[in-house]
């Protein structure tokens, strides 16, 4: 009888696990919790008849059959996502890349953008994935993405995009309000990530009133419809803001403006980064943020 090949999400486990310090690490990169990551490398090892791990004071290390299995089958896996990438990477056929980001980035920043992006790279189907996280990306089902920096990025290729800078913004008519109330009798309105933001604003700028306790969001473009209506006054980050602002339905305060802490970074897994039509994405994208950023800043500085 023919023997099975064990599923290569096992044989990618397994090499994650034999290379990465630590399977707490090797579990991370691969999207899976400990335990699942620790019974798929059960069920590899259950396939192949043999020990590939023991246990030491300083954690699991290889056996002699591990090491084997390691030195055999390490080229063979990477030979096989060479040729893969290579089947997509054909010239004659269009690419399809998708992107992972927020909503309100999407919203606020990309999506005004694409047009820009097919006339440069008509041979690309660029798809948007609206996810905060990076699960789709250690997952596989996203190639590169923009996320904050308060997310976890470890084993992912990333640098800066686009810095970030928040300040108050209203519709005209509360902008009127605070100006003869202040901002302390306003009802305040937040996103839930990050937490604590207005009060990290107060502290920033050096304001000594106290402000109430915000009403919370989860989605920025939602918190930003609540302010164009009238219902609040938001804190606003850039470039997030820049739709309601330039349609004159939000208007920045006359109140100091501070850098966030935190920024917007592009990300990608780094065998998906080398991909030629990823690349051409993450060119773009980083030659778009390098013409929008001093505008954002003086877009809701000004």
């Amino acid at each position: 009888m023919r023997r099975r090949l064990p599923p290569l999400e096992q044989i990618e486990a397994f090499i994650e696990a034999a290379e990465a310090p630590s399977f707490r690490v090797a579990a991370e990169r691969c999207a899976l919790s400990p335990a699942a990551f620790s019974r798929r490398i059960q069920a590899f090892s259950a396939c192949l008849g043999v020990a590939l791990f023991e246990r030491t004071p300083s954690g699991a290390r290889l056996t002699a059959a591990g090491r084997r299995c390691l030195a055999d089958l390490k080229p063979a896996y990477l030979e096989l996502r060479r040729a893969a990438a290579a089947v997509a990477e054909r010239p004659d056929e269009a690419q399809a890349v998708t992107l992972s980001l927020s909503h309100s980035l999407a919203v606020g920043w990309l999506i005004p953008r694409l047009d820009a992006f097919r006339a440069a790279h008509p041979d690309i189907e660029l798809r948007l994935r609206t996810e905060r996280g990076t699960a789709a990306l250690r997952r596989g089902e996203a190639d590169l993405g923009v996320c904050f920096s308060d997310i976890e990025l470890e084993g992912l290729t990333h640098q800066l995009l686009l810095p970030v800078t928040m300040a108050p913004v209203a519709s005209p008519a509360m902008a009127k309000r605070v100006m003869r109330e202040g901002l302390a009798a306003q009802r305040l309105l937040a996103v839930a990530c990050p937490p604590e933001l207005w009060a990290w604003w107060a502290r920033e700028v050096g304001l000594s009133e106290a402000l109430p306790a915000p009403a919370i969001y989860d989605l920025l473009h939602a918190m930003y419809e609540m302010a164009a209506q009238g219902l609040g006054v938001a804190l606003a980050a850039t470039p997030t803001v820049w739709p309601h602002l330039e349609s004159g339905r939000l208007v920045r305060l006359d109140l100091p403006h501070a850098p966030a802490p935190g920024d917007y970074r592009l990300v990608a897994p780094p065998e998906r980064r080398r991909r030629r039509a990823v690349a051409a994405v993450w060119a773009w994208l980083e030659a778009e943020a390098a013409r929008t950023r001093d505008i954002a800043e003086a877009k809701i500085a000004a």
